[in-house]
């Protein structure tokens, strides 16, 4: 196995433990408001604090990306995320939660970005479409986390001993795995000046936004449409979301594939088309069966939209790999975190029906967009 090929698994490796420290995470939130008594309000500034720190260093991390080159930044940052970790588990009130959610968000923030920046510079040595699949390993990896959490907890394990867990073994693989990432030859940091992002790389920003804010929103409220519009039981809405995540899983490890043989503007066009459709489907018929086909097409529409944006965030000519991804990763990020609380918002005055197909008329934006995709020759 050659060294891009070994690269190309290792950055795999780091993709799926980024995911599976955020699924260990997720599945711990519930236990966290329970335990320490928190109420909704709390639990929001917990959130909040996570979505600061994110937001703080991901623009760091991609200036440091630009002049050191992603590897150092990946080997740093997946060590502050084991640490990070560690350390949630040992918190018990509120504002040591909330500083080390903060912690937590920094440190995830700066992997995000570090760990695109090095699956693109990968990409570019192999040659071939392998974006899409990182993020499927992503998807994967928060999936084992969350479930083998829940095991965990159901079978008595306490928050100490899970976040103490998570961190050994994340610590373990990333070690074995930093060996084998890559060093660019190259560093495209514009003599370190800060710059502010070109208008294709803004437009990119954008798509990233309406992709992730439809991510979060139908993570939050698809179950939630399930079981007040649609009248379904509990176990049956889960269901709904189940096979969104899924077909969204399954959606980006076919995408390299898709993206090999078509291209990526097509795919942008199809992913936004699928979401519209999907979601329209399920909207308009308002019964279960319709609802869980309309969220397998809206999964596999999600699917790719991110790949294909931060790919050509990351070969972006303008401001360089790291700087790049770090514009669109922190913008759409902004997406994901802010689409539930307003879908909530529009949902409290008109009804979710009509909030979910906001999100479906996102579609056809990304769909008319599409041609941004189009890589920049300078």
């Amino acid at each position: 196995m050659g060294r891009s090929e070994k690269a190309r698994w290792a950055a795999a490796l780091f993709f799926t433990l980024d995911g599976v420290g955020f699924g260990v995470w997720a599945a711990h939130i519930p236990v966290f408001k329970e335990s320490l008594h928190l109420s909704s309000l709390s639990l929001s500034e917990v959130l909040l604090s996570l979505v600061l720190g994110s937001i703080l260093t991901m623009p760091l991390a991609g200036r440091a990306i630009a002049r050191f080159g992603s590897r150092l930044i990946v080997w740093i940052a997946s060590a502050a995320y084991a640490l990070a970790i560690a350390w949630l588990g040992s918190v018990h009130s509120l504002w040591p939660l909330v500083i080390n959610a903060a912690v937590f968000g920094a440190a995830k923030g700066a992997f995000d970005v570090s760990v695109n920046a090095q699956g693109v510079w990968v990409e570019e040595q192999i040659g071939k479409p392998i974006v899409s699949s990182f993020q499927g390993f992503w998807s994967v990896g928060g999936l084992l986390g969350a479930v083998v959490s829940s095991y965990a907890l159901r079978h008595g394990s306490g928050t100490h001993e899970d976040f103490s867990w998570t961190a050994l073994i994340l610590a373990v693989f990333l070690l074995m795995g930093g060996a084998f990432l890559l060093k660019e030859e190259r560093h495209t940091s514009s003599k370190g000046r800060w710059q502010l992002p070109d208008p294709h790389l803004l437009r990119l920003a954008g798509i990233a936004f309406l992709g992730l804010f439809a991510e979060g929103a139908m993570a939050d409220w698809g179950g939630v449409y399930l079981k007040s519009s649609v009248g379904v039981s509990l176990a049956q809405a889960a269901i709904g979301y189940a096979v969104f995540s899924i077909s969204m899983a399954g959606g980006r490890f076919a995408g390299d594939w898709l993206i090999a043989r078509f291209n990526p503007v097509m795919i942008l066009r199809a992913s936004g088309l699928l979401l519209f459709g999907g979601l329209s489907f399920a909207l308009a018929l308002n019964v279960w069966w319709a609802a869980i086909l309309g969220f397998i097409c809206a999964g596999f529409g999600v699917a790719n939209i991110v790949p294909v944006i931060w790919g050509a965030a990351g070969r972006n000519s303008v401001l360089g790999t790291g700087p790049a991804i770090a514009t669109v990763a922190t913008v759409g990020y902004f997406g994901f975190l802010a689409g539930p609380p307003l879908i909530g918002a529009v949902a409290t005055v008109l009804n979710i029906r009509l909030a979910l197909g906001i999100v479906g008329l996102f579609g056809l934006a990304i769909a008319g967009s599409s041609p941004v995709a189009t890589p920049v020759v300078e």
